[in-house]
């Protein structure tokens, strides 16, 4: 007969409480925003934020494909078990419990102790090593529960890997780039998810090179329309620096690029400097940056379009009433 699997309760979780951090977690932040096999360390100054994302508290802020918009994920709890001799049963609790648990019976030794050459610190230990070895962070879209976004990760000693994830990065991102067509040419929807592919492959510098390459047609376009409007001088602003061209077309532009002009510094940099971790770093802070300025010319376009078609209404209107 199949006996219920009983739920126990942790002592060291009732009497030692902490503050949970729910978002801008370093574990979640690592997550959403590095590339395959991208590997971040687990320390004393971080298990915590760690134990609060296997405990399910977490939540990241991110492009939902099937909402098709950007939604807040919120993450599962995972569950811890084991077999009890005493009660002849199966009980569990959550593994964040006994992460915690373990830290807590740490620090009563006391640091000097814990820091000795026999007794090292650890985030976790032999009874629960074989359950944080290959973890599964499930997420799931506040809109809807039955949208998903799954993240796994293997853990070695104290260092973490992340070694999969569905949706893919790109996945993610190029459902949403469907949303500014009319804002961006086919070669800078086609670039764009070059960059992504190349990052979600560990290609860094790469996928710099098609991001300048998008900026580059941003600037390009807008100066058309504004020699078109006599407002600038071809010859004048070709001999112009990048951050000089940014200034000459500050009514052309997304706000967001003419007050954050240091984009292309970096980018440049990236190619000729940095290195492919360092671009990998980067990438999806860069990435949102020109996703943010795509959004931006989105709602510009749109609020144009209505405005056109509100006045025609109007002189409709004007029409009949005279």
């Amino acid at each position: 007969m199949t006996k219920a699997i009983h739920m126990v309760q942790n002592v060291f979780s009732e009497q030692l409480s902490r503050k949970i951090k729910s978002i801008d977690n370093v574990f979640g932040d690592f997550l959403v925003n590095k590339g395959l096999y991208d590997e971040i360390e687990i320390t004393k100054d971080n298990i915590y934020e760690l134990a609060d994302l296997i405990g399910g508290h977490v939540k990241i802020d991110i492009y939902c494909p099937k909402c098709r918009e950007s939604r807040v994920f919120s993450c599962e709890m995972i569950p811890y078990y084991w077999y009890s001799e005493r009660n002849q049963e199966i009980q569990g609790r959550s593994l964040e419990e006994e992460i915690v648990s373990w830290q807590d019976i740490q620090n009563m030794k006391g640091p000097n102790c814990i820091d000795s050459p026999e007794n090292f610190w650890t985030w976790t230990n032999s009874s629960i090593e074989s359950d944080t070895r290959l973890m599964v962070f499930k997420f799931f879209c506040a809109m809807d529960n039955t949208h998903h976004l799954d993240y796994i990760v293997l853990t070695s000693e104290n260092k973490m890997k992340k070694i999969g994830q569905y949706p893919s990065v790109a996945d993610l991102s190029f459902p949403e780039l469907k949303e500014y067509r009319k804002v961006m040419t086919k070669e800078d929807e086609k670039e764009l998810k070059r960059a992504i592919g190349l990052f979600a492959s560990g290609i860094g510098v790469g996928s710099f090179v098609y991001l300048r390459r998008i900026f580059e047609r941003i600037i390009a376009t807008a100066s058309q329309k504004a020699i078109e409007n006599g407002k600038i001088k071809e010859e004048e602003f070709s001999k112009a620096y990048v951050t000089e061209k940014i200034k000459m077309l500050a009514e052309y532009l997304p706000k967001s690029l003419v007050n954050s002009p240091v984009f292309y510094g970096i980018i440049s940099k990236g190619i000729h400097e940095l290195s492919e971790e360092e671009c990998l770093e980067f990438f999806p802070v860069l990435q949102s940056f020109i996703m943010m300025i795509l959004r931006q010319w989105e709602k510009i376009r749109r609020d144009e379009e209505e405005e056109k078609k509100l006045a025609a209404s109007l002189s409709n209107i004007a029409a009949k009433v005279k």
